[in-house]
Formats: C-alpha cells, sequence, structure tokens
C-alpha cells in the first residue's frame, strides 16, 4: 500500500463549562463520529468523507463497510475508523481517521472548556491500482 494522502491536526474542541464531567466525556468519545469526518481540511472546503470518495472514484475504487473503534486509554480517548476502499470486491485500499483527544482540558475560552483532538487522517491505495491508474488512457504509438 501507498500512502496518497496524510495530513495531521490539532483541532479544538469546545464544551461548555456547565457540563459536568460525565457529559464531557460523552461529547468527547462521540465527538469523532459527529464531527471528526467533517473538518474542513484543505483550501476548497473539503473535508475527509469528501476526499475518501473523490480518491475512491480517481481510482475506481468502491467504499466498503465502515469499522469504527472507540476506547479510553488512561488519560486519553482513541478513536479510529477504516474505511476498506474495494476494487471487485477485493480490498485495494483504506481510508484512515486516528483520533487521540486527553481527557484533560488544555484551557478556557468564555464559558468552555477546550479540549484539543490530535487527529491523522490518511488514505493508502494498493501500489497495483496507482500503476493501472497511471498508464490508463495513455495513447501508444510506435515510431
Amino acid at each position: 500500500m501507498y500512502r496518497v494522502y496524510d495530513r495531521r491536526v490539532e483541532i479544538p474542541i469546545r464544551i461548555s463549562k456547565g457540563a459536568d464531567e460525565q457529559a464531557r466525556l460523552r461529547k468527547l468519545e462521540r465527538w469523532p463520529r459527529e464531527a471528526g469526518m467533517t473538518v474542513v481540511l484543505d483550501e476548497s472546503g473539503s473535508n475527509f468523507s469528501k476526499l475518501v470518495q473523490i480518491y475512491a472514484a480517481d481510482y475506481g475504487l468502491e467504499l466498503g463497510e465502515k469499522k469504527w473503534d472507540v476506547k479510553t486509554e488512561g488519560d486519553t480517548i482513541r478513536a479510529k475508523l477504516e474505511i476498506p476502499l474495494l476494487k471487485g470486491g477485493e480490498v485495494k485500499g483504506v481510508a484512515v481517521m486516528d483520533v487521540q483527544i486527553p481527557k484533560t482540558p488544555g484551557g478556557e475560552e468564555g464559558n468552555n472548556v477546550v479540549y484539543t483532538a490530535d487527529v491523522q487522517y490518511y488514505i493508502e491505495i494498493d501500489e497495483q491500482v496507482l500503476a493501472e491508474s497511471t498508464t490508463s488512457g495513455v495513447v501508444e504509438f510506435t515510431l
């Protein structure tokens, strides 16, 4: 597999100071599913969900079933989303969102406490699929 897209970002998550500790933790655990895929990642306004669709279409791949894993490890909430990219029913790539959120806020902003999510987004595609796409549409000729 070759990594065709790789981006790491830090994203602030604001939660009201009025929310109790359990409500804050539940919100942090839900954040990757509710907002993680819709964070704008580039100047064109694309989010990861849109980028995955674009890469899949460019390489003739279909999106497989999303697999979520959210767990708490010590003082950190970890979430991972994997979307297999398929061609003819076979996995030929994967799109991944890997999130780490500390349970301790990094600061305050107005009436909110602010947590910082460390998020890595990446897309990997099989080398054979990449090679096929670079030669498709090329006109052959001999001299």
